[in-house]
Parts: C-alpha cells; sequence; structure tokens
C-alpha cells in the first residue's frame, strides 16, 4: 500500500517538503513507517526514533497497523518544553506462531539498556490434572485484545520510570508442545526495575487479556481452560 505521511515544524523543514509518500507492505505497522520515511527522506533519518506518530489524529505506538489509515502524520515535540525523559520503545499484539523472539528483544534495546528481563511462556507436555497433552488451541477477541495490550504497555511505561523498551506478545492459533506462548521483555539501565516491570506486565496481560486457551490431549479429546466441565 502508499501511504502519505504529512510533517510538522522542523521535521517538515528539514525535509523540505509537508507530505511523502512511502510504500508499505499489508500489514505494515508504525515501525515500519519510520524505516520507510527515513529511506524516502535521508534527511530525517536519526530523528524519527524521537518522532509521535498519529494516526487519523490518535498518538499511536510503534506496532499500531497501518491498515485502513485515513491520515498520518509525523510530529515533532510540541513548543510547551521539553521532556528529558528518554522515549519507552513498545511492540505489542497478537501473533501466529512463531513468536519473533530475538528480533523482538532486539527491537526494545538500545545502548542504554543493561538489563533485560525476558519472559517466554511455553507449551508443555502436560497440565495439573492431564497427563498429556498434544497442544493449545488460543484464540481471542483480536481487537480488544490489541487494545489491552497495549494499554498495559503504556500502563507499565508510565508506573516504572525506569524502563527503556517493553515487548508485549501474545500467540493466538494452534500451538505444538515446545511452541511460545506470550513473550514479555522489559528492558532498563539496571535488573531491579526490568524485573519488576516484567513481573507487573505478565500479571496484568494473565488478568485482562480476552485470550483463550484449549488444551487438546492424544485421544483428540479438549477443554478449554477456566470453563467448569
Amino acid at each position: 500500500m502508499e501511504v502519505e505521511v504529512r510533517l510538522f515544524g522542523g521535521l517538515a523543514d528539514r525535509a523540505g517538503v509537508f507530505r511523502t509518500r512511502v510504500v508499505l507492505g499489508d500489514d505494515a505497522t508504525v515501525a515500519d513507517l519510520r524505516a520507510a520515511v527515513a529511506a524516502a527522506q535521508p534527511a530525517l533519518d536519526g530523528l524519527l526514533d524521537r518522532v509521535n506518530v498519529a494516526v487519523d489524529l490518535e498518538i499511536v505506538r510503534d506496532g499500531h497497523p497501518l491498515a485502513g489509515a485515513r491520515e498520518i502524520a509525523m510530529l515533532p515535540p510540541v513548543a510547551g518544553g521539553a521532556d528529558d525523559r528518554p522515549d519507552v520503545r513498545i511492540l505489542t499484539g497478537l501473533r501466529e506462531p512463531p513468536l519473533p523472539v530475538e528480533s523482538s528483544i532486539a527491537s526494545v534495546t538500545t545502548s542504554d539498556v543493561g538489563a533485560t528481563a525476558v519472559f517466554l511462556g511455553t507449551v508443555r507436555d502436560h497440565a495439573p490434572d492431564v497427563p498429556v497433552v498434544v497442544r493449545l488451541d488460543y484464540s481471542a477477541y483480536d481487537d480488544m485484545a490489541e487494545k489491552v495490550l497495549a494499554d498495559i504497555a503504556d500502563e507499565i511505561a508510565d508506573e516504572h520510570l525506569d524502563v527503556r523498551g517493553i515487548v508485549l506478545l501474545h500467540s493466538v492459533g494452534e500451538l505444538a508442545v515446545g511452541a511460545h506462548t506470550i513473550l514479555i521483555v522489559c528492558t532498563s539501565a539496571h535488573r531491579t526495575a526490568a524485573f519488576a516491570a516484567c513481573e507487573d506486565a505478565l500479571e496484568r496481560v494473565k488478568e485482562r487479556v480476552p485470550v483463550w486457551k484449549r488444551e487438546v490431549t492424544a485421544d483428540g479429546d479438549h477443554r478449554w481452560v477456566g470453563l467448569p466441565d
């Protein structure tokens, strides 16, 4: 898809244009947009990681999908004053397996990061009262789950001020034994902040994200976890 991006303030001044057009994949996110605009407008390279992106008049995170967007803009810091707090890199969403573990960690790791806390859920071959499990089927209320994941990431960023990066990804679909179900990553300068944020984020995801798990056994039988038999 081809999208038009509006540029404002110092960005327009540096680029010499108020609008630029880039070609993106149909499943492109804001992170893909930043890379494409940097390639199309070399004068902005190195600046775009620090600007806000607005999609249909709402500031969004890097994991936000662009399909269906009517208006996209890149916004430099406003004139109200400078914020000395570094930006927090955030990646959230639902994913078909396999989860992109290494690339996700890399996406929230910057030169000021000295600690990375990771929780990686994995499908095991049994449950407490089921001796053999061959796979898990995860389904979700997709739109709500995507929003709740993004909301939780914003909360963690606001409440854990030393965190520099956050990843909240949850698998959907059929997952065989050994497949990864959920990826939580928090990065910071020091380990204490990263550990605390990672645990906090995991508990909120488990409590609030509308994702459901069905356990399938070797004989083809199944049950929905959390739903009474």
